[in-house]
């Protein structure tokens, strides 16, 4: 097959790329993935496919063949990789016990920043290659002698937020070239090289090992579960009863499905409370937040913490804040966030990423 010269030619901020360096490429069976590989075949790069097996799907069907048929048409030869125990204790276990614990867990934000590339790294290390990519709209680009995720320029596919506690070992070694493109060129590259049927492939949305089913449902079919789906009473802030749950997985902050009016007026999950098995709700602004706490906390130059211009992202159902933020850590090591402005149902176990414009310098889970 012909690889047709793009009008828009990625070029990769490494100057000692040389001809047929070889690159480990992760490959899922999409577009964007795919995509990348031919971007860097044409630039001359050797690329080493590698299928990660995460997870065995139990309703849908496996992507290997797809990739394995891809990779012949383009000559790429592939790895498969078994990650599935790593994912099961990194990925899935915690999602579990978070619901048990009563925060609402983001696994997409887990398997992106600590399995995903460490696998792939992992890879390229006993295959003595240095360069290493995935299909990821985010760029990697140097700053102040570190290594920075950045966003990517297409703002609907940015994934920044996810890669957040990718360690700087890691970024120094990555070529992404996806952060340069928006997702129209992407399916465009794949059309323009024959590949139309995959440009037109439904992309997922949904965490991979709920099988595009509900979450309350996968839960409940895991072994020691049954406590967070036990009844229990919903009180307001001042511990009156206003009614009955249904038990606290079925709820998150910022919920206002299924919570009982006080008087004409909504109210909203504030906290829930596993150990007493009691959801808080309150009204609106009662969710409000201008200080957080966060642990886990991973910074690629911990000094940036004294900047007076980071941003804050929250994503789940809350708002993000305007404005910027001031960060210090505490005694005993957890960071403390304080908003300019507040943020609005900031759910425990979500990532809070920090943004110097559209540079990353790290984050943390909220507390």
């Amino acid at each position: 097959m012909t690889i047709l010269k793009l009008n828009r030619i990625f070029v990769p901020d490494f100057n000692k790329l040389r001809n047929m360096e070889k690159v480990v490429v992760g490959l899922s069976g999409g577009v964007d993935s795919f995509v990348t590989a031919l971007l860097l075949q044409q630039q001359g790069l050797e690329v080493i496919g590698v299928h990660l097996q995460l997870w065995d799907s139990q309703v849908g069907h496996s992507q290997e063949p797809e990739v394995e048929e891809l990779c012949k048409q383009t000559g790429i030869k592939l790895y498969r990789l078994n990650g599935r125990q790593l994912f099961q204790e990194r990925v899935v276990q915690p999602f579990i016990q978070g619901y048990l614990s009563g925060i609402t867990p983001n696994p997409c934000a887990t398997c992106n920043s600590f399995i995903k590339w460490n696998l792939l790294r992992d890879l390229a290390d006993e295959l003595n290659i240095r360069y290493i990519s995935t299909g990821h709209y985010i760029r990697v680009l140097p700053f102040t002698n570190h290594d920075y995720v950045h966003k990517g320029i297409d703002p609907n596919k940015d994934q920044s937020y996810f890669l957040w506690g990718v360690p700087e070992e890691i970024l120094h070694r990555v070529i992404t070239p996806l952060g340069d493109y928006t997702k129209t060129q992407v399916k465009e590259i794949a059309r323009t090289h024959g590949f139309t049927r995959l440009a037109e492939k439904q992309e997922s949305m949904s965490i991979c090992f709920l099988e595009k089913g509900d979450y309350r449902n996968f839960i409940a079919r895991q072994p020691g579960t049954s406590s967070c789906f036990t009844p229990g009473w919903i009180v307001d802030e001042s511990g009156n009863p206003v009614g009955e749950h249904t038990g606290i997985v079925n709820y998150t902050v910022g919920q206002k499905k299924g919570i009982p009016l006080k008087g004409q007026t909504p109210q909203y999950v504030s906290r829930l409370s596993p150990s007493t098995n009691q959801i808080i709700v309150g009204d609106k602004t009662s969710l409000f937040r201008t200080t957080f706490s966060l642990h886990q906390v991973h910074l690629i130059d911990p000094e940036e913490i004294l900047s007076e211009d980071i941003e804050v992202k929250v994503r789940g159902i809350g708002l993000n804040p305007e404005g910027f933020a001031r960060l210090s850590f505490q005694p005993d090591q957890t960071l403390h966030v304080q908003l300019s402005s507040p943020a609005w149902a900031v759910a425990p176990g979500q990532p809070a990423v920090f943004y110097r414009q559209d540079r990353v310098i790290g984050g943390g889970i909220v507390r």
